[in-house]
């Protein structure tokens, strides 16, 4: 891509193998969720939130020591014909929905792009500690932008993904989130808003919806509570935290690796597919063999493209 598109991005990779819940659907909308029903891998290219030029302080608010060159202005137009020309992508991965980005989202849908080809997902932070409603709102704001799916961080226990798919479902069909407010979401997804309605639920629990759960499991709690959680019928995929899980198991490599073993482990026993950091084509390769399903590559650079190249080698993909 050219040096215009120079947000700080990360690529993701996703292969996936077939469960006895997932059967494919004709007219399948979701490429995600129509890989992981066929066992082929889909590729994807993760965008941190899209923020206007601007200088920041240093850490914890500090001042920096010298003068701050804010970066330029990002055009939106610009950015998204070339995240839609970007042929190699079939999944898009924001770690944030500013304002902005949304712009950058219907950009995309101008540019030609839509849920069949650049399907969004977002972090909403982590259920459990949400007191004011900060996550129930993100869920309702990156939903009706058109995400297709919502990334659960710090996960401990199955009821916080039973309660995530509550807040995922329309007030109609039994759940919270409002059944108003869905204009941009069916745009994005080329449907009218009652199209919309009838499609946007939860998989695997409804083998035609076209939304799911991505779960990360992150702390020694979550860990602990590994298999419930991937026994849990709404997962639709589980990553382990691994950056995160430095801090966590901070001077113990061993209980490190062990926890994510562990991760792993629950994933193939419940046939979901199962993530981990992958950042060169080398780590592809051993990841792959170790029986990940889904490949985060955490640096926009030479290396996480061509890791990219080396799983769509693997599995077939031209």
């Amino acid at each position: 891509m050219r040096a215009l598109f120079t947000l700080a991005a990360t690529v993701t990779i996703l292969s996936t193998a077939p469960s006895a819940a997932s059967a494919q659907v004709a007219d399948r909308m979701n490429p995600i969720i129509a890989a992981q029903e066929k066992g082929l891998p889909i590729f994807g290219i993760a965008h941190p939130r899209i923020t206007a030029g601007g200088a920041r302080g240093g850490r914890g608010g500090a001042a920096p020591a010298a003068p701050v060159t804010p970066p330029p202005e990002i055009n939106l137009a610009d950015a998204a014909k070339e995240t839609v020309g970007y042929k190699r992508a079939d999944y898009l991965y924001t770690s944030g929905t500013s304002e902005t980005f949304l712009r950058y989202m219907e950009e995309i849908t101008k540019a030609g792009g839509s849920m069949r080809t650049h399907p969004f997902s977002a972090k909403i932070g982590i259920w459990h500690t949400d007191t004011a409603g900060r996550v129930r709102n993100n869920i309702i704001r990156q939903l009706n932008a058109g995400h297709v799916s919502v990334s659960m961080e710090q996960v401990e226990s199955a009821q916080e993904v039973r309660d995530v798919v509550k807040a995922m479902r329309f007030a109609s069909a039994g759940g919270t989130r409002p059944d108003t407010g869905l204009a941009a979401a069916a745009a994005y997804w080329g449907l009218s808003v009652d199209q919309y309605k009838k499609r946007a639920d939860i998989w695997p629990l409804n083998k035609n919806g076209e939304l799911f759960i991505s779960v990360i499991i992150e702390s020694k709690e979550g860990v602990a509570k590994a298999r419930e959680i991937a026994a849990e019928p709404g997962v639709g995929q589980i990553f382990a935290g691994w950056g995160t899980m430095g801090g966590v198991y901070r001077d113990d490599p061993a209980g490190r690796a062990a926890a994510a073993a562990t991760i792993l482990a629950a994933c193939k026993e419940f046939k979901v597919p199962c993530g981990f950091p992958t950042n060169t084509p080398a780590e592809m390769e051993q990841r792959l063999a170790e029986g990940w399903m889904v490949h985060i590559l955490q640096r926009r650079d030479s290396n996480a493209f061509a890791a990219v190249e080396t799983g769509r080698a693997k599995f077939g993909r031209k």
